[in-house]
């Protein structure tokens, strides 16, 4: 990993995979200046699509949620440079990639300093033809093998100790040829086993039954549930 530090901006990058480390690569202006912006999304804030040397990348900017975030948009207090959500983040995802995990690889991260709070932004691996689940369920439905498939994967996420701080329906994705990859690993840790696991599940169930009340053709139903959980559990 190459480390810069300069006018209190520290900036990680991925070994062999930036071949010119520069901030302006946290910079979406720049990016549209070289006609490198392949799309965007709109969230908290705009998520932009970029494409670097033939590869298709995330750029994110990090911003806060809930009542704060409307008060205090994107600063974070400052605790040190890797406990910051950008290399946290960063340093997970490379973790999990090394264990062989379906994550997006980590391109870069930065942490910009002012005071006693930071901004933060992270370019990573764009699952290239994927769809979130929300996007497919308001489609149509997925076959039974599917939802096990999904269960096994996020059963291999919690044995190898991998808590996701919001495991939603909108952080699972399948790409082209079927294979599940989960994304957004923000406040994500490694832990030891314990309560935090059936949590997480929790979570992820509340988040398909929310997303059934939000739209008038949403292909969910409780037996995808059952087919997931036979996949977690092993009982297929």
């Amino acid at each position: 990993m190459q480390v810069t530090n300069h006018d209190n901006q520290v900036c990680w990058y991925a070994d062999q995979l930036i071949g010119d480390p520069h901030p302006h690569l946290f910079d979406s202006q720049w990016w549209q200046a070289q006609k490198a912006v392949v799309g965007s999304s709109q969230g908290r804030g705009v998520t932009w699509f970029v494409k670097l040397d033939g590869r298709h990348l995330v750029l994110r900017h990090y911003y806060r949620g809930g009542m704060v975030g409307k008060v205090v948009r994107d600063r974070f207090w400052f605790e040190g440079v890797e406990s910051s959500r950008a290399m946290a983040e960063f340093a997970l995802l490379d973790t999990l990639c090394a264990k062989g995990l379906p994550v997006p690889r980590p391109y870069a991260a930065r942490m910009s300093k002012r005071g006693p709070f930071y901004r933060a932004d992270i370019l990573i691996e764009r699952i290239r033809g994927s769809k979130d689940l929300v996007g497919l369920l308001k489609t149509g439905s997925l076959d039974a093998t599917v939802w096990q498939r999904i269960g096994q994967t996020l059963r291999q996420f919690h044995d190898a100790g991998v808590y996701h701080a919001d495991l939603n329906s909108h952080n699972i994705l399948l790409d082209r040829d079927g294979k599940v990859w989960v994304i957004d690993f923000d406040k994500g840790a490694i832990r030891e086993p314990g309560s935090w696991q059936q949590t997480n599940l929790e979570r992820l169930l509340r988040s398909f039954n929310k997303e059934a009340l939000l739209h008038t053709s949403f292909y969910w139903v409780p037996g995808d549930w059952q087919a997931l959980m036979a996949g977690y559990e092993g009982r297929i």
